[in-house]
This record gives structure tokens, C-alpha cells and sequence, in this order.
């Protein structure tokens, strides 16, 4: 899989997390919401990734992908959704599950520093 060049793409969209943070659900903001969601579900479709990928099942692969790729999207994780993209990609082209090499371990990676840096905005 070509890696996108992620130099460029900060990994948290401030303007859609201040959206995010203006719409208010119950007592709280959509952002707090929807963050905690973000931050356990993120581990845990990479924990899936990295079972599924050995076993080489496209239609399984392509659905945990498209879920971080949605929910990154939703949450202005801009370098998670860039990564993300780009694995969908080669799922939909049914291409060789060996171009996801060290995929998993990048999604953590932009997992880890998208939360960190998400706690600044966390009301």
C-alpha cells in the first residue's frame, strides 16, 4: 500500500472538532460523545485488523477499514481517514493483502497521537 505522505495532514481537523463541540447532546458536547467512542473502539478494530489481515478475507478486512475510515472522517482524524483511504482502496481492488503490511501498526500510531491531542479540546 502506498502510504500517504502525512507530513502535510495535521492529525486532528480543528475547525471539525470545534463544529463537532458547538452541537450539543443531552449535557454535553457531540465531540465529548462521540470521542469516547473514538478512543475504545479505535484499539479495538486495530486488535481486529491485525487478526484479520493473516487470513486474507477481503469482505472482513474491507469492513474494519471502512469503519475506522468512517468514524475517523466523522471525527477529524485526518491522517487516520488518509490511511484508512488508502486501505480501502486496495480491499475494493481485492489487491494483495501484503500492500497492508505494517498498516495496523500505523493506525495505532495516529490512534495514539489523535487522542492525545483530542484531550485539549475535551470539555
Amino acid at each position: 500500500m502506498p502510504v500517504p505522505d502525512l507530513t502535510n495532514i495535521e492529525p486532528i481537523n480543528e475547525a471539525h472538532v470545534r463544529e463537532l463541540q458547538e452541537q450539543v447532546v443531552g449535557d454535553g458536547s457531540l465531540f465529548n460523545r462521540l470521542y469516547s467512542i473514538f478512543e475504545s473502539e479505535g484499539p479495538e478494530l486495530v486488535a481486529e485488523l491485525r487478526e484479520l489481515l493473516p487470513k486474507g478475507v477481503h469482505a472482513d478486512i474491507h469492513e474494519v477499514i471502512h469503519k475506522m475510515k468512517g468514524s475517523s472522517a466523522a471525527m477529524g482524524a485526518d491522517r487516520i481517514h488518509a490511511l484508512t483511504m488508502e486501505g480501502v482502496l486496495v480491499c475494493r481492488s481485492e489487491g494483495d493483502f501484503l500492500d497492508l503490511d505494517g498498516l495496523a501498526d500505523l493506525l495505532e500510531e495516529e490512534y495514539t497521537l489523535y487522542c492525545r491531542e483530542a484531550k485539549r479540546f475535551l470539555s
